[in-house]
């Protein structure tokens, strides 16, 4: 783990939290690891209503995963948005990803909402470029269900 506690909300994720940037929340970034070696660098913001006091502050793993967590703590999941950039990386990600010259990363922001709209958390992912393919399958069922 890179970090775990509460923060200024940065403004990349504040729009997402529908907050303002420099709001404090609740953050856990990480480095993950395949075989080894870097391919991702994780953080996860969540709003202080919801992470205020629970596990999502502790600097300890949460085995179950921060989803099941949520709705645990009586919160559901309704909806979600990913979205995808391609960029040159920061020395701290070229670095952190032990990337060699010329590689790009991925970003994936996945937000996911309540029913009423209320962002629950926003995680913002960072992918060596060399190291990921992303495949995606859908069915009629999933639009139209």
């Amino acid at each position: 783990m890179l970090f775990i506690g509460r923060a200024p909300l940065l403004a990349n994720a504040a729009e997402w939290l529908h907050a303002s940037p420099g709001d404090e929340v609740v953050v856990r970034r990480r480095v993950q690891l395949l075989d080894g070696e870097p391919v991702v660098v994780s953080a996860s913001y969540y709003p202080l209503w919801l992470a205020a006091g629970t596990r999502l502050e502790s600097p300890d793993a949460l085995p179950e995963g921060p989803d099941e967590l949520i709705e645990s703590l009586g919160h559901r999941f309704h909806r979600g948005v990913e979205v995808f950039s391609t960029l040159m990386p920061t020395p701290e990600e070229t670095e952190l990803l032990n990337l060699h010259a010329g590689v790009p990363v991925m970003h994936m922001w996945d937000i996911d909402y309540d029913k009423d709209g209320r962002p629950l958390q926003a995680a913002h992912d960072v992918y060596a470029g060399d190291k990921h393919e992303f495949v995606y399958e859908w069915h009629e069922s999933d639009v139209h269900p």
